[in-house]
């Protein structure tokens, strides 16, 4: 065989391929890691999402069924949040109820426990409001007026407890979601007025997504 046809045939040295080894190795170092954040962020963002789509929804069918609709947070596996079409109280997603399920790893974290909740609470309501109801431990429910409101006691509404609230007990909601994983945080908040917001939380500060 000529020495032309040899060198023809020739392939990579071990040096060589060693040096590409180590290269992809370095490249593959700085990507996965950025791969992995992003997709945990897209978990924790994507249920925040989704959990103010339903709750949009139960705002919007409130209006338009001139009546008072609560959307609830149910533990389980998944985690999920429904709009309580049927009035079970919380209690089971029953048939035509808009439901969402939230990620395995994202979940939802009383408020007590969430991270500079005065600088969020300064975002979006005035000086001096009230602190917002926490919608982990109670349903966030809207009224005809797409108005959020507080449930009314038996007492006050001379019927069941938790079946009617007014306008006039307009009040504010938020709901955290933590990631188990990075731990990162985001919320959803709303307004008396009825505007649903979503936020991320970034060292000591809260920004609205």
């Amino acid at each position: 065989m000529s020495s032309k046809n040899r060198k023809s045939q020739s392939g990579f040295s071990m040096i060589e391929l060693m040096v590409v080894l180590l290269v992809v190795l370095v490249v593959a170092g700085y990507a996965v890691p950025n791969v992995l954040s992003f997709m945990h962020m897209a978990k924790l963002r994507g249920s925040a999402s989704d959990y103010a789509s339903v709750l949009q929804v139960g705002r919007i069918r409130a209006v338009q069924d001139d009546t008072f609709y609560s959307t609830y947070i149910l533990a389980g596996t998944p985690t999920q949040a429904y709009v309580d079409l049927k009035a079970n109280g919380g209690t089971a997603v029953d048939a035509g109820d808009p439901s969402i399920a939230i990620s395995s790893e994202v979940t939802p974290i009383a408020a007590g426990s969430a991270p500079d909740t005065a600088n969020l609470q300064g975002l979006f309501l005035p000086t001096g409001a009230s602190a917002p109801r926490d919608g982990t431990t109670e349903p966030i429910k809207f009224g005809p007026r797409g108005l959020p409101c507080q449930t009314q006691s038996a007492t006050v509404t001379g019927g069941t407890a938790g079946t009617v609230c007014t306008g006039a007990l307009a009040t504010a909601f938020w709901v955290f979601l933590q990631d188990t994983i990075t731990t990162n945080w985001e919320a959803v908040t709303v307004s008396p007025a009825g505007r649903i917001q979503k936020w991320q939380h970034a060292g000591s500060v809260w920004s609205k997504l």
